[in-house]
């Protein structure tokens, strides 16, 4: 029931046109090659080379910041949260549905921009290739969707625990994932990004996921080690984020 009334309310006003604009900059790629024959975004190799380079670490990530912060986060902030909590609904199952509501709006919105994306790449390869191709596009939609479910988890934690959850998140994001990756070892494993990669990179044996999922020649974990890893971040981040909403006043 608060996934349906909520909607698409998520992607109201200025963040939701916000949002919407920075899905459609990857295009600018394929565009390139109406003007420079050759730039290398075109078919299914400038696909994923877009993907990998634009969407997944950087553009997926700022609409997950956004859109899971402000699940639960803008009610908080907008002092708002306690008319809701006088309504008969339980508060896990307000926080939870929220958290849904994040999830599905962040993975149809980015959805469209894979879907316009892979148009404006493979199409130009002709009608053949965007049959041929399509498995490319549902494995990104598949490895979108499964990093939604665990970041919006996070920052729906962030937005529950913290004053300011999109200074943290942006920390989180920018700083402590680009760090770990680079760094030497295995310490790339301890961010979300290189699970999806993972996950990516087994699905679809891709040379260009595998790369950056095996950073410094790092061994390759299995596709389950990766999807676990993703579902016991998002269920820890629920878990801890119903306990402290669950027992936190919220006045007026």
């Amino acid at each position: 029931m608060t996934v349906r009334v909520s909607g698409l309310a998520l992607l109201r006003g200025r963040r939701g046109a916000t949002l919407a604009l920075l899905c459609l900059l990857p295009l600018i790629a394929p565009g390139l090659e109406l003007w420079r024959e050759g730039a290398g975004y075109k078919g299914g190799v400038g696909f994923i080379a877009v993907l990998t380079n634009l969407c997944f670490p950087a553009i997926n990530l700022i609409v997950a910041l956004f859109v899971g912060c402000g699940a639960i986060g803008e009610e908080i902030e907008g002092k708002t949260l306690p008319y809701l909590l006088t309504r008969p609904v339980p508060r896990s199952a307000l926080l939870l549905g929220r958290w849904l509501t994040a999830v599905v709006t962040s993975s149809l919105l980015l959805g469209a921009a894979y879907a316009v994306l892979y148009l404006a790449t493979v199409g130009q390869m002709g009608g053949e290739a965007l049959w041929v191709d399509l498995p490319l596009l549902g494995t990104a939609l598949a490895g979108m969707a499964l990093s939604m479910v665990a970041y919006s988890a996070v920052f729906v934690l962030l937005s529950v625990v913290i004053k300011w959850p999109l200074l943290v998140g942006l920390v989180l994001l920018f700083v402590w994932e680009p760090f770990a990756a680079s760094m030497p070892g295995t310490m790339a494993r301890y961010t979300l990004l290189h699970h999806v990669y993972t996950l990516l990179a087994r699905l679809s044996g891709d040379e260009r996921y595998t790369t950056l999922a095996r950073p410094y020649e790092l061994e390759l974990l299995p596709a389950a080690d990766s999807l676990q890893v993703l579902a016991w971040v998002g269920a820890i981040a629920l878990a801890l984020a119903l306990l402290k909403f669950r027992r936190k006043a919220y006045l007026v």
